[in-house]
């Protein structure tokens, strides 16, 4: 089963495309139209190490109008477009499939609209950083429960509602998502929602069919996003944390079931070893960095009290970490101190009944300070090392059988694996009754072009001058296909389907397929909207 879409050879005439960029930069100044070589080679590079096409250029869209403009344009010169966030992407979202194609830079439209407390919603265009957002919202004491993903500081909502992204908070990102602004294939602009209807205030998402879900993990193939809608909740005033260290995985596995059964907690995540040691071994911050976190934390606390104590257990380092080969985390929030900590104590009750040893809770309470980091910091190696993740997400009764399976492919290829210098490192996440795990391979090479500018300094400086290895590149990126065809039997979920994971072939003759095939020929008749997105 082929996990990846191959490149189109269908292509653009330049004259057609020369007459598109004139028009985009009628439409949006010549600024805005971007053609350097270095720019689209980066633009069309994610983390998946696949290279499918170049972008022909880069536009810059900062209103909807533009948008709608562009894809008009577009459509009278017949140049596929693609829509482009933070570029935290590893499953080839908006790499392009086609030559020719341009590529929506949306991280101009970064507004946040409306913050309206009184009717507890929100409004932000596809720009807007999930950071930028959580930091508009602290002021007023409430929040969107989806915090924002694990992509770390450039990550946008426009991305975010394209790839159905999990991450901070314990849930997805549609679940408090009210309604949708989108831009059609053939210019026309959609209100989804009550949005559709005067005078267009996103009351509520399910205001006749669904319209809303269907443009939430498109890829963008359905459309252009331009505004979104989310529910305000009002912040938990007492969070309750902890930590644990288990000496066996498949005890690990039944500790993160066991801990999503009680229902009570918000956030569930586990690391093992390889995490351990990033996370011990990271340096002390700046005094302004440290700073900034002591005063989050402080914030995070219900009182004064017990915000001194977490700051005392950050303090210890995580050190403690390396006695364990994996450590189960779980925050749990509440309006009361006792209701948080009344359920934390449950928790202790059924880990320790596991095996599982109490830690100091130090990465619930850094992570919950500072959701959003340099993501430089996860996709290159503590060696310098490349890395790609793969995420698979199943009902809990399944996990065990799901884990087994992925451990037993990595033995199955373990000579190889040693042989190239490419090991793994998984990570197992629960939200609402789900399952998750994402293994992440790492490989010794030179760093692509988004790995470098999204790196850290100190990585650059210590790593970009490794030579390329693109026979070991090849084999991690055919190891990472091989994984998730070896998983597919399991009827796993992915996030960020993008054009890499194998939506079509797994749904392929049902008849929500055929529903999909023809939405999308009606509203793309000439595929021109991020072609080969969710295999279409």
């Amino acid at each position: 089963m082929s996990s990846t879409v191959e490149p189109s050879e269908a292509s653009v005439s330049p004259g057609a495309l020369d007459d598109f960029l004139a028009d985009a930069a009628r439409i949006l100044g010549s600024a805005n139209v971007i053609r350097t070589e270095r720019e689209c080679r980066l633009y069309s590079t994610d983390f998946s190490e696949v290279e499918l096409a170049t972008a022909a250029a880069i536009v810059r869209p900062h209103s909807t109008g533009d948008v709608v403009a562009l894809v008009k344009a577009a459509n009278r010169h017949r140049v596929p477009l693609a829509p482009r966030g933070g570029g935290m992407s590893y499953t080839l979202g908006y790499v392009p499939a086609r030559p020719g194609t341009v590529l929506l830079d949306m991280t101009a439209m970064n507004r946040i609209l409306e913050i309206n407390v009184e009717d507890l919603r929100v409004t932000v265009e596809p720009g807007v950083t999930w950071k930028q957002l959580h930091e508009a919202l602290r002021p007023t004491g409430y929040y969107v429960p989806f915090v924002g993903t694990f992509s770390g500081e450039r990550a946008t909502v426009g991305g975010g509602l394209g790839n159905n992204a999990v991450g901070h908070g314990g849930t997805d990102i549609g679940e408090h998502l009210l309604g949708m602004e989108v831009v059609l294939p053939d210019g026309r602009v959609l209100q989804t929602g009550a949005r559709a209807h005067a005078p267009r205030e996103p009351i509520v998402r399910g205001y006749g069919p669904d319209f809303t879900g269907v443009f939430v993990h498109d890829a963008g193939a359905f459309g252009i996003k331009t505004q979104a809608s989310f529910r305000l909740v009002r912040r938990p005033r007492a969070t309750a944390y902890r930590t644990y260290g288990f000496s066996s995985e498949e005890t690990l596995v039944k500790a993160i079931c066991a801990a999503a059964r009680l229902g009570t907690a918000t956030e569930i995540f586990s690391f093992g070893e390889y995490h351990h040691r990033l996370f011990a071994g990271q340096p002390k911050p700046p005094p302004t960095e440290a700073a900034a976190l002591a005063k989050a934390v402080l914030a995070n606390a219900p009182s004064r009290m017990r915000g001194l104590m977490h700051l005392g257990t950050l303090a210890r380092g995580m050190r403690f970490l390396l006695r364990w080969p994996y450590s189960l985390t779980v925050t749990v929030d509440s309006h009361s101190v006792r209701g948080a900590d009344e359920c934390a104590q449950e928790i202790d009750r059924v880990m320790q009944g596991l095996g599982g040893r109490r830690l100091p809770p130090s990465l619930g309470i850094a992570l919950r300070a500072q959701p959003f980091f340099r993501i430089g910091t996860l996709m290159v190696g503590l060696d310098g090392a490349s890395s790609f993740p793969s995420n698979f997400s199943v009902p809990l009764s399944r996990a065990q059988e799901l884990v087994a399976e992925a451990r037993a492919f990595f033995e199955d290829n373990a000579g190889e694996m040693r042989r190239h210098g490419v090991y793994v490192a998984t990570i197992f996440i629960s939200w609402k009754g789900i399952f998750g795990m994402e293994p992440i391979i790492f490989w010794p090479d030179r760093l692509n072009p988004l790995r470098f500018e999204t790196a850290l300094p100190q990585i650059r400086e210590a790593f970009g001058g490794q030579q390329a290895r693109p026979e070991t590149r090849a084999y991690a990126v055919d190891l990472r296909r091989r994984l998730v065809d070896r998983l597919q039997h399991l009827a796993p979920a992915h996030f960020q389907i993008g054009k890499f994971y194998p939506y079509r072939e797994a749904v392929a003759g049902h008849a929500g397929w055929d529903l999909i095939e023809d939405f999308k020929k009606r509203l793309d008749p000439a595929g021109l909207i991020n072609p080969g997105a969710l295999g279409l």
